[in-house]
């Protein structure tokens, strides 16, 4: 080397560079395959941890009063832990292979058997399950079966939790189940909650709502569980917000609100999430219990619903001198909050039926005619038909073509030149004569409010109906739609035949509008809010279905402006709505002694072909110190059927007040 090194002086040096250079590129590569192996042998630890998420219960939903509305009941169920007994699964599957080897006459001791093995192995799982199940049918007296499909996806898709092989064991069953089954079983009891809605009879389907089960607790875990998600987040080293890995993650299913109060508010009801986090082994079974925590009952929901109130409500579409049950809705607010006191829709069905999930029977029962599954006071469209008159009143007394004064001729009919179309007095073909505002508003006048309309024009009646909250949703919180107030852009744009003028507004359009027909819509929830602003004398009201118990009422603001009218404008209007429901209005079916009432009636052209009806009956009492305002509409039941508002509507209004004032007593006037 000393030889080569003289000889070499240079390539000498280069070559010890090399070498050294080799050396330290080597002894990186070492380092970084040593990190490499620390980063797999973390992540490889990572995959030998399992999380199972168990759901807390829901909370209850109670009335105003603090009486149960829906509350939990156990569920009692025998499950099998299943990933315990992956050695009997595998004994099981050893003496099938054989058998099913000698059936085939093949080598037992060749490397690739022609048995399919993963076939069998599902086999013997199910066996396995089904001496188990037998096991569980002997000390019980029962009988039984086991479904393979719902077996086989379950143990495949999650493993780690428990398969149920019987569920809705009485209390009896559980309690003699628990007393003769070793604890060391695999076979154990499970109690989990459904809900349960202890109603005298259907009762709020459309209001409350009901739950589904579901697994959507594994898609958003890391967000809405704080207790085992974050110590779930630590232990996966995760981010809070970061969705947690389904392959390691498993969840019992979850009761979710599918709509109406118990989905509008399900994160405030949803339980608090616990569970456990275990070690596994390399064939994924449970090793090492890490963590547990307990999961947490959720919060409970108060409503504004009063529930004797409302099964009254519900009771009053029961018509027991026809034998015939309405269909409609009926809305009762507190005239100072807007607290929903009642939300009757009929017809009505027992929640009860959707547990623990909706039969196929019972789906195909409400299905079985279009509008059952709507909220028909929220969701439901109709013209406001003779209740609009209150808008157009309104809207006339601001701006100086009514007062007490006023007369108009009220012939049977009348026209609008260069329309020849004759608009007709609805409920009486006779001639009114010349009548007064509180006369028309009394008998329901239609050539009347025509006349009203036309020379009011659309516009202020628009501007009016829209300041009053229509063609808007209220804000409730349950599942709503707008409706419509139409004026000539919104013809233009949706009526361009001749049918319509070629989507001209005319004076034909401002008669149909007076009276709460043509393109008009509105909901049952909207008018009982534009008449409960009308009893607080101002242009809006916030509906709520939520009760503070501590809100002073006189506190709450609506966001809306005084009405407008002046003391002798109101009192004009009152005077008329009073008489409706006097001796000789169209609402007199709905007096009741005592009380005061101010209201108005309402027969509303309906359908497709405007060849059904809808009997309207909104108001409020009472009117020196109104408490309660409330709305009614009901469909006519088939095609070319009357149902006019006082005869129909009326009489429902009666009960519903009755019922209000017989728990108010200190109400009455």
């Amino acid at each position: 080397m000393a030889a080569y090194q003289r000889l070499n002086p240079r390539l000498f040096t280069l070559g010890a560079v090399l070498v050294v250079m080799l050396t330290v590129l080597a002894a990186g590569l070492a380092w970084r395959q040593i990190f490499d192996y620390s980063k797999y042998v973390q992540d490889e630890n990572l995959q030998m941890l399992r999380c199972i998420l168990q759901p807390g219960p829901r909370g209850r939903i109670l009335d105003r009063n603090g009486k149960v509305l829906v509350d939990n009941a156990p569920r009692y169920s025998v499950v099998l832990y299943v990933d315990e007994l992956r050695g009997e699964f595998n004994t099981e599957f050893n003496r099938l292979r054989l058998q099913k080897l000698a059936q085939l006459h093949d080598d037992t001791t060749e490397a690739n058997h022609t048995a399919n093995s993963a076939k069998i192995y599902a086999e013997a799982r199910f066996n396995v399950a089904l001496r188990y199940l037998e096991q569980a049918n002997a000390l019980l007296g029962t009988n039984q079966a086991l479904d393979r499909v719902a077996f086989d996806r379950a143990v495949e898709e999650n493993p780690l939790l428990p398969f149920t092989l019987m569920d809705n064991l009485t209390p009896e069953q559980y309690a003699k189940f628990n007393a003769q089954m070793p604890v060391n079983s695999h076979l154990q009891t499970q109690v989990d909650a459904l809900r349960n809605y202890p109603s005298d009879g259907p009762s709020l389907f459309h209001t409350l709502g009901f739950v589904n089960s579901t697994n959507n607790i594994l898609s958003d875990a890391s967000v809405k569980i704080s207790g085992i998600g974050e110590l779930w987040q630590q232990y996966l080293r995760k981010q809070p917000g970061e969705a947690l890995p389904a392959h390691l993650t498993f969840a019992l299913p979850e009761l979710e609100g599918g709509f109406g109060l118990e989905k509008s508010y399900n994160n405030q009801l949803r339980g608090e999430t616990g569970g456990e986090i275990w070690v596994v082994d390399p064939s994924a079974a449970k090793c090492e219990l890490l963590a547990r925590v307990t999961p947490q009952k959720g919060a409970d929901l108060q409503t504004s619903i009063d529930r004797d109130l409302q099964l009254a409500a519900e009771k009053a579409f029961y018509r027991p001198i026809s034998n015939i049950t309405l269909t409609g809705s009926a809305v009762a607010l507190d005239v100072q909050t807007g607290e929903v006191l009642a939300m009757a829709i009929s017809p009505t069905y027992d929640l009860n039926q959707t547990v623990p999930k909706m039969s196929e029977d019972f789906f195909n029962e409400v299905d079985s005619r279009p509008g059952n599954w709507e909220n028909r006071a929220t969701q439901g469209l109709y013209p406001a038909g003779s209740t609009f008159k209150l808008v157009d009143t309104i809207a006339a007394l601001k701006s100086g073509l009514l007062d007490g004064n006023t007369i108009l001729d009220c012939p049977a009919s009348i026209t609008f030149p260069p329309s020849t179309h004759a608009f007709k007095e609805d409920e009486f073909p006779d001639s009114w004569g010349n009548i007064g505002l509180v006369e028309a508003i009394q008998k329901s006048s239609d050539v009347f409010f025509y006349q009203v309309g036309v020379k009011l024009g659309w516009e202020p009646m628009v501007t009016e109906a829209r300041t009053l909250g229509l063609g808007q949703t209220t804000g409730l919180g349950l599942k709503q739609r707008a409706g419509n107030v139409p004026d000539p852009s919104w013809k233009k744009a949706h009526h361009t035949t001749v049918d319509y003028n070629y989507g001209k507004w005319t004076d034909d359009d401002n008669a149909n509008l007076a009276v709460g027909q043509g393109d008009l819509e509105v909901t049952p929830l909207q008018m009982a809010c534009l008449i409960a602003s009308i009893a607080r004398d101002e242009t809006l009201t916030q509906p709520t279905l939520v009760h503070d118990p501590s809100l002073d009422p006189t506190s709450v603001k609506h966001g809306g402006e005084p009405l407008g009218l002046t003391p002798e404008q109101r009192k004009l209007l009152l005077a008329g709505m009073e008489a409706v429901v006097n001796p000789g209005g169209t609402g007199a079916p709905a007096k009741i002694d005592g009380v005061r009432i101010a209201g108005k009636t309402g027969t509303a052209q309906w359908g497709s072909h405007k060849n059904t009806t809808i009997a309207w009956f909104v108001c409020f009492a009472p009117i020196d110190h109104p408490k309660i305002a409330l709305a009614i509409a009901i469909e006519s039941p088939q095609f070319g059927s009357d149902y006019y508002g006082g005869q129909i509507a009326g009489p429902v209004a009666k009960d519903i007040l009755t019922a209000y004032f017989k728990e108010h007593p200190d109400y009455k006037q």
